[in-house]
């Protein structure tokens, strides 16, 4: 079941991520297509395009979209 509409605006989230924003920690996870993986907002990692995400509301919904942790 995909929540979306009770997340934030996807704009919002974005930048959260590019940002690092520990504030939104436990409201969304990140998916990135080009990768398969699902991250916390707070991911270290290099951070993916807009067009290569997807946002989810909890991490079985990443992995029930086919993400690995």
């Amino acid at each position: 079941m995909k929540t979306l509409a009770l997340l934030p605006p996807t704009e919002t989230m974005y930048r959260a991520l590019v940002n690092r924003d520990s504030s939104f920690e436990g409201i969304f996870f990140v998916g990135v297509r080009t990768t398969g993986i699902f991250c916390r907002p707070t991911c270290a990692a290099k951070k993916p395009a807009r067009e290569n995400v997807d946002f989810f509301a909890s991490s079985s919904e990443a992995v029930e979209s086919g993400y690995r942790p």
